[in-house]
């Protein structure tokens, strides 16, 4: 009789430990899933201040057209890895069929690209931009794209090359927001 109690009891413990174990795997988990991404869905933000590599304070051309959104692509004229996003060139397409403008940020200055290899071609390159607002995106490797509707939310985010599937996913982001 006393072997069943310490049986149960020892049951019951192991079973209360489990569930312990895995309240915090699902904490870990839910930590990791919020990241900037989903903290960035609710928040709005205002677009980016900064200087181009000349110097001159960017203009966001209030004489345009109100956009749709805006895209915001950290990126840089060395990067093997933004030169070969095959993707980003195909997504530029829906991009400005659905008036989305582009903001390019450069890690640093001399990673300026040339007037003729930017694209889109009437996107806007910055070299000095608040670090505050960089931070909250984590723009630490290039290319890294984030889509905005036209009132400062976050439609879409990646960091790395685009595929296909991501490809296919911003195309959807750009027009839900269109039609929403």
């Amino acid at each position: 009789m006393k072997a069943k109690i310490i049986g149960r009891l020892t049951a019951a413990a192991l079973v209360i430990v489990m569930a312990g174990n895995a309240f915090i795997l699902v904490r870990i988990w839910m930590l990791t899933q919020t990241d900037s991404f989903y903290r960035e869905k609710k928040a709005v933000y205002i677009l980016p201040e900064g200087f181009t590599p000349a110097k001159t304070k960017v203009s966001w051309g209030e004489s345009l057209p109100a956009p749709s959104g805006w895209v915001v692509r950290y990126a840089s004229s060395g990067c093997i890895y933004c030169m070969l996003d095959f993707e980003w060139e195909r997504l530029v397409s829906q991009l400005e069929l659905h008036n989305y403008r582009t903001i390019l940020i450069l890690p640093k200055e001399t990673d300026q690209f040339d007037e003729d290899r930017i694209i889109p071609e009437n996107a806007q390159q910055m070299a000095y931009v608040r670090i505050d607002w960089v931070k909250q995106f984590r723009f630490t490797g290039t290319p890294t794209l984030v889509i905005f509707n036209n009132n400062g939310r976050v439609l879409w985010h990646n960091r790395g090359m685009l595929n296909e599937a991501d490809y296919k996913s911003a195309k959807k982001a750009v027009l839900r927001n269109v039609k929403g």
